[in-house]
């Protein structure tokens, strides 16, 4: 006797891609760097994208011609300032990149 038992495929990706959302929007965390008027970059550890960025407690605007851009070399996210910013501390709020 033989006995055949066909199970139907599952479709996961809409499972996926709602378990990445609720990562993605619960996993922060903040980066802090020290301005020394020079440096122009403040690179991210690995798997941290750039969310907002804050200098001595004023939010920055994103974008080329405004206060900074980002940059993504396939590794790791960076921050670009426009104008190295002096003594003053620098944060960035940083979102888990899945």
């Amino acid at each position: 006797m033989t006995v055949y038992i066909e199970k139907p495929a599952q479709n996961l990706r809409e499972e996926l891609a709602a378990l990445r959302a609720q990562v993605r929007a619960s996993e922060t965390q903040d980066f802090l760097f020290a301005g020394n008027g020079t440096q122009t970059a403040f690179p991210l550890p690995q798997g941290w994208r750039p969310k907002r960025v804050f200098v001595n407690g004023a939010l920055f605007r994103p974008g080329a011609g405004e206060d900074y851009t980002i940059s993504f070399d396939g590794f790791l996210y960076s921050v670009v300032m426009a104008v190295a910013p002096s003594t003053v501390d620098v944060a960035i709020v940083s979102q888990r990149d899945i």
